[in-house]
């Protein structure tokens, strides 16, 4: 597929490879994925997005890069840095599961190989540590802030294992 979609400028010049009607149906098995069909490409996902302007393809193109068959979509931005807030599902006037969706693209990206390198070294840090990253007594002391307060590690952990955010299924 080598023409532009219509007016979503996301994709206009990208050159894709063909539809695959497989990842698609792969797609509908998702958490949500059932839902995917209903899309009508209203775009409040988009509108409502808190990451919108950090990534390189909007939501609502994203549901239908997954209708076309595009595995490219593995490849999107937004698949990392969704925030996980809901907005979109909340906003979805079809009542689609998208974040649903994207936790399980993820899933999928992550089998294949597809993982930004900076998602596992964050991820493993938020885990073993509680934090994305260790602060410096002296950032802390130039700021004139008391010092980090000592934490349970472990009750972290347990709260992130019940939350089910730090598991892709490879991890189970």
């Amino acid at each position: 597929m080598t023409e532009s979609w219509g007016n979503f400028k996301s994709f206009e010049g990208k050159k894709f490879k063909a539809m695959d009607a497989e990842f698609t149906n792969e797609v509908s098995k998702l958490i949500g994925g059932k839902d995917l069909t209903a899309c009508f490409q209203c775009a409040k996902c988009s509108a409502g997005c808190p990451v919108s302007d950090k990534v390189n393809i909007q939501i609502h193109e994203v549901m239908r890069m997954m209708l076309f068959g595009l595995k490219e979509v593995l490849e999107t931005d937004m698949v990392w840095l969704c925030s996980t807030c809901y907005t979109c599902q909340e906003r979805c006037p079809q009542g689609i599961d998208i974040t649903d969706i994207l936790f399980g693209l993820k899933n999928m990206a992550f089998k294949k190989g597809i993982t930004p390198a900076g998602y596992i070294g964050a991820r493993k840090s938020l885990y073993d540590t509680g934090r994305l990253y260790e602060p410096t007594d002296w950032e802390r002391d130039d700021l004139e802030l008391n010092p980090v307060p000592e934490f349970n590690i472990e009750d972290t952990k347990k709260l992130l294992d019940k939350m089910k955010l730090m598991k892709l299924e490879e991890d189970e």
